[in-house]
């Protein structure tokens, strides 16, 4: 077990500045409404692999495989401008999902805005995720990906990895500040470059290797997972089963 003590003081700077600026109205606000719930699919045409963009400002997020479509998605929010907009196109082959958060601006009261998206097992996937404040859910184990991009802001992110895909598997995960977990597989082999500042890093079932870290399968497994991994200020935990 690997760890670097973080500086909490700073972790409550940052979150005293956010607080400041909303009190002075420094950051624009607007008022909830009606909750409401909504449910969207996204059907395959001809398209034999796809390109899937979440792109959510602040809330709950929750992604994970089993979709009998492209896509299924369930939405809750109780902001009007926070209604999601969900874009889909196929080029030739390939499709291509975006599911966005519209409306910059904050709100004040009890705040609802949540997203639960499942997404096709079969169909290849090459995912990017993007998550501001709030909490993000990545159960990605069943899902057949290609390539994996995730960028969180401020909260609480989990990401499991934990699945065995048959082919080389590249992963870019960039913090910024709150708590992150990977679970990472255990029968292909691993690979984590690391990038950390302000960060408490805790491994269990990896080896420091350089920059990184290796679970016991690198070198010997016939296909490798590389995790490029970027965090600000906050705690990091990977774990291989």
């Amino acid at each position: 077990m690997n760890e670097f003590h973080l500086d909490k003081r700073l972790v409550a700077g940052l979150l005293a500045l956010w607080l400041a600026a909303l009190a002075c109205n420094i950051i624009p606000t607007t008022r909830v409404n009606e909750l409401r719930t909504e449910t969207q699919a996204v059907t395959l045409d001809s398209a034999t692999s796809a390109s899937v963009r979440i792109e959510m400002a602040a809330g709950e997020l929750s992604v994970q495989g089993g979709a009998s479509n492209l896509m299924d998605a369930t939405f809750r929010y109780n902001v009007d401008k926070w209604k999601p907009k969900v874009d889909y196109r196929e080029n030739g082959s390939e499709g291509e999902l975006t599911v966005s958060q519209s409306g910059e601006q904050l709100a004040v009261g009890e705040l609802t805005n949540e997203w639960d998206i499942q997404l096709n097992n079969d169909i290849p996937l090459d995912l990017t995720i993007r998550a501001g404040a709030g909490s993000s859910d990545l159960n990605l184990t069943t899902l057949n990906l290609n390539q994996l991009d995730v960028e969180t802001g401020a909260g609480v992110t989990n990401v499991d990895l934990s699945g065995a895909w048959q082919h080389d598997f590249n992963v870019s995960i960039e913090g910024g500040v709150g708590e992150l977990t990977v679970r990472l597989p255990s029968e292909m082999g691993v690979r984590v470059n690391m990038d950390t500042a302000l960060v408490s890093v805790t491994t269990n079932g990896l080896d420091k290797d350089s920059n990184g870290y290796v679970n016991q399968a690198y070198g010997s497994a016939a296909n490798t997972l590389t995790l490029n991994l970027q965090a600000g200020v906050g705690s990091v935990r990977l774990v291989v089963p």
